[in-house]
C-alpha cells in the first residue's frame, strides 16, 4: 500500500511475551525521537502543524511525516483528527493544507492581527486601484512572510501566499525589512550563502549592502526579475508607533506590461497610509476591514 492511501486510523497491534496483543509504540518512542524521549499528544499535534512550514505548504501524508518526525500510522490518525476540527484541509489529489481556521486562531490576539486588521483597508484599495497583488510583509528569521495577500487569482497556492515565506533578499519587501534591520541581523543573514533564482538575483555582500543603503535613503525598494524573469516587486516601509520599522507593503508586477518606477509612489503612499493609522488613537476597526474579512467569511 502506497504511504499516502492509508485508510484508517487505527495504530497496528503487535504480540507481547504473553500472547495478547499491544499497541505498536508511537512515534515519541521510535528510534531516534526528538530528544530521546516519549513526546506528548500536545508535542505531536504541534509538529504536524509545524511540517506546514516548509515544502510549499501543500503536503502529502508521507511528506508531513517526514517534516514532523512522526510515524506514518500516528501521522495519519493525527491528519484525520485535525482535518475533522477543520484545520487542515485535503484536495483531490491527496495533498493536506492548513485552513484558513489555523490562520485566525493563529493571529486571534496577536500583534499581527491588530497590524492586518489595521492595514486591510488601505490594501484593498492598492489592490483594486492597480489590480496587482499586493502584501503586507514581517520578517520571520531569516525569511519574509505574507500576513495579507491580495490577488485577482484568490485560489493561487504559492510561497507568496497568506503565511507562504521566501528569502529576504529576493523580494522587495524583504529588502526593505533588511534595510531596516539592525547590523547583527544583517551580519547573520548574509553568513548564509545567498540563494540565486535567476541572473538578476543579488548574491553579492557588497552589492546588497550598496541596495539596503538606497533603499533606507529613498524610502522603497525595486526587486526587478530577482526571482522570475516574468516578474519583480515593488515595497515600502512601514514606520510603527515608535518609528521602527517591522513591517512593509509590496506589490507585484509583470515585467512586459509595467515600468516599476511608475508604481512607487502608489506603494509608498499606501504604505505611509498605514503608518498614519497604526499611530492613530482610534483604535476602532475600519468598517471596510469588517465588510472584507464579512465577504471572506462568507457571510453577506
Amino acid at each position: 500500500m502506497d504511504a499516502d492511501q492509508v485508510d484508517n486510523g487505527r495504530e497496528p497491534a503487535g504480540r507481547t511475551n504473553d500472547g495478547g496483543t499491544h499497541r505498536a509504540h508511537d512515534d515519541g518512542e521510535q528510534q531516534g525521537a526528538t530528544a530521546g524521549c516519549k513526546r506528548t499528544a500536545a508535542a505531536r499535534v504541534l509538529a504536524l502543524l509545524g511540517a506546514f512550514s516548509r515544502g510549499g505548504g501543500s503536503l502529502t501524508l508521507s511528506e508531513i511525516s517526514r517534516y514532523a518526525d512522526l510515524t506514518l500510522t500516528t501521522t495519519h490518525r493525527l491528519a484525520k483528527e485535525v482535518l475533522e476540527w477543520g484545520g487542515l484541509e485535503l484536495d483531490e489529489t491527496g495533498h493536506y493544507r492548513l485552513s484558513r481556521k489555523i490562520l485566525d486562531l493563529a493571529s486571534a490576539s496577536t500583534q499581527a492581527l491588530q497590524l492586518r486588521e489595521t492595514a486591510l483597508p488601505h490594501l484593498v484599495d492598492l489592490h483594486r486601484r492597480t489590480g496587482l497583488t499586493v502584501h503586507l510583509s514581517v520578517p520571520d528569521g531569516m525569511n519574509v512572510m505574507y500576513l495579507e495577500a491580495l490577488r485577482a487569482h484568490p485560489n493561487y497556492s504559492g510561497e507568496n501566499r497568506i503565511g507562504g515565506r521566501l528569502p529576504m533578499h529576493v523580494t522587495a519587501t524583504g529588502l526593505v525589512l533588511l534595510a531596516f534591520s539592525d547590523e547583527a541581523y544583517l551580519r547573520e543573514y548574509v553568513r548564509t550563502p545567498l540563494k540565486r533564482y535567476t541572473e538578476y538575483t543579488i548574491t553579492d555582500e557588497a552589492r546588497l549592502r550598496n541596495t539596503l543603503r538606497a533603499i533606507r535613503k529613498n524610502g522603497f525598494a525595486i526587486a526587478d526579475r530577482f526571482m522570475a524573469m516574468q516578474a519583480g516587486s515593488v515595497a515600502a516601509p512601514v514606520r510603527g508607533v515608535d518609528g521602527t520599522v517591522e513591517t512593509a507593503v509590496g506589490m507585484v508586477y509583470t515585467t512586459d506590461d509595467y515600468d516599476p518606477r511608475q508604481l512607487v509612489d502608489q506603494v509608498r503612499l499606501t504604505a505611509n497610509r498605514i503608518s498614519n493609522a497604526l499611530r492613530a488613537k482610534d483604535t476602532a476597526l475600519d468598517p471596510r476591514t469588517i465588510d472584507f474579512n464579512r465577504r471572506q467569511a462568507g457571510l453577506v
